[in-house]
């Protein structure tokens, strides 16, 4: 069940937002009215594969994945950690059918604005729509920085860049989502664990 959030799951929001826009008083206020805050447990789903993103979520604490079925296997697209903004953005922003679920890999503290929320903020002031282009460019250069970490890294880089990245949530995530994600086998990623544990 959503409620307004805590001054203490707000002040991390604003930390972040205000790193891409600072957000004045009034703003502030606004911004707060048009959020709800959600604690659900682990398994739970935001979002399955062609269903319409309505909501952009906030992680306060915990972990998310976005994956979808390709070739009939389960691909793990990518994480949402605590401080991070998360949802299917391609449908969120066209309202099309997401290609992705979204699903809690731990039990998650979260903020959430609708769609129909964030267009009323836009019609009210049009920082918020520059704070939105900021979010999508940041989406956008973290999907190039994966792109080229397949075209230039070994396995073994992209598993050190995932623990220099994602500190300290490695071992909450299944390992066959990780592997998933960092595209190798179980098998190689239990290797690259097992040289990693013996330095």
């Amino acid at each position: 069940m959503s409620s307004s959030p805590s001054q203490a799951m707000y002040e991390k929001l604003l930390q972040q937002l205000n790193q891409l826009v600072p957000l004045n008083p009034q703003q502030q206020r606004e911004l707060y009215r048009a959020v709800r805050s959600e604690t659900l447990p682990k398994g739970s789903i935001l979002l399955s594969q062609g269903e319409i993103a309505n909501d952009l979520y906030f992680v306060a604490a915990g972990i998310i994945r976005s994956f979808c079925h390709l070739n009939e296997k389960e691909v793990t697209r990518w994480f949402g950690t605590e401080g991070s903004f998360c949802t299917s953005y391609f449908s969120f922003t066209y309202r099309q059918p997401s290609e992705d679920s979204l699903v809690l890999v731990t039990d998650c503290e979260l903020l959430s604005i609708s769609c129909e929320g964030l267009q009323n903020l836009f019609h009210t002031d049009s920082a918020w729509i520059d704070l939105s282009r900021r979010l999508l460019e940041h989406y956008y250069t973290h999907l190039l920085e994966r792109v080229m970490s397949f075209q230039t890294q070994s396995t073994a880089e992209r598993y050190n860049s995932f623990l220099q990245e994602y500190s300290g949530i490695a071992d909450q995530i299944a390992l066959g989502h990780l592997a998933s994600y960092l595209g190798m086998t179980q098998e190689t990623l239990s290797r690259l664990r097992a040289r990693r544990k013996k330095r």
